[in-house]
């Protein structure tokens, strides 16, 4: 009785240990897919589709240490509160995500763009001269200028940006970065709706 009762017991023991090691397998499984699942959300602006300032920083960091060059563009849609405050915020969701649509439309596939926060986003364009960008910013403002809202209206939109070079005009992504926010804080206050560089 003892030996037939311990036959059994390594069967079932066998079976138990197939199955702990199938449920194992499956949560491994689908904690690499969540994990997938959750490094695509975090690097991703939810409204725009653009990535956000936290990767959009890591991406560019990663190419300034090939130490080629590229430009870097701060980006701000002019008047962009009053806009929402007459038009409602469903409609500022929809300007903005128009805005990053536009500037993956008309800027170098293999530009890296990103939405630094509210309605400023940032933009590094790899290996081009002055000249392509403001070829590319001139393409963005005529295409955001007539844009249409959800109720068929046709507003204008405009855009202000200042740029500036790598590895001349800041050496890291910190100094691109403020350098780039005071060329476009000089625009702004000096009429808006167009681009500079340093």
């Amino acid at each position: 009785i003892t030996q037939h009762f311990s036959a059994w017991g390594g069967i079932y023991g066998s079976i138990l240990v197939g199955f702990t090691i199938l449920y194992m397998l499956t949560i491994l499984i689908w904690e690499r897919k969540d994990k997938k699942r959750y490094i695509g959300l975090s690097s991703t602006d939810a409204l725009t589709g653009v990535l956000n300032r936290r990767a959009f920083r890591a991406d560019v960091e990663h190419e300034l240490r090939k130490k080629e060059p590229g430009i870097f563009l701060f980006i701000d849609v002019d008047n962009f509160k009053s806009y929402n405050d007459t038009y409602g915020h469903s409609n500022g969701d929809l300007c903005l995500k128009y805005f990053a649509q536009t500037m993956q439309e008309c800027f170098p596939k293999d530009s890296i763009l990103g939405r630094y926060g509210g309605d400023e986003f940032v933009a590094y364009l790899k290996n081009v001269k002055p000249e392509t960008v403001y070829a590319c910013m001139e393409s963005f403002q005529k295409k955001i200028s007539h844009f249409t809202l959800s109720t068929g209206e046709v507003v204008e939109l405009s855009a202000s940006a200042g740029g500036v070079i790598f590895p001349e005009q800041g050496e890291d992504f910190v100094s691109l970065c403020k350098n780039a926010d005071a060329v476009l804080y000089d625009i702004k206050q000096n009429g808006k709706a167009t681009f500079k560089m340093k």
